[in-house]
């Protein structure tokens, strides 16, 4: 039983580095392709500035991703630009998936 639950875990872990892994490129494919705003939008372009600068700040001072993840939320979520609201929103998703893959990890890791 013990052999089963660990190989659903380790599977359940994989699942989650793949999709945590996915989401998080395809948030800096977006920023970094220029995707997320519309060309003409100069408010969506301030907006998603300000809150990259936000997240960059809250990156150089911290160390891991759940004080990243709590420091974003804190300092960054003042979006009024739905656009931006809504890259935010996956982002935190994402931020969420690395946090539970760290919490199976962890799991599988007591396991053995």
């Amino acid at each position: 039983m013990r052999k089963i639950a660990s190989i659903l875990i380790l599977i359940s872990i994989t699942l989650f580095t793949v999709r945590a892994s996915q989401c998080s490129e395809d948030i800096m494919n977006q920023i970094n392709n220029g995707t997320v705003c519309q060309s003409s939008d100069n408010a969506c372009k301030t907006a998603l500035d300000t809150f990259i600068k936000c997240v960059q700040d809250c990156s150089k001072d911290m160390s891991s991703n759940s004080v990243i993840k709590i420091c974003s939320q804190v300092n960054c979520s003042n979006i009024s630009n739905d656009t931006v609201k809504a890259l935010y929103n996956k982002m935190v998703a994402c931020f969420d998936s690395v946090l539970i893959f760290s919490a199976l990890f962890v799991l599988v890791a007591l396991l053995f």
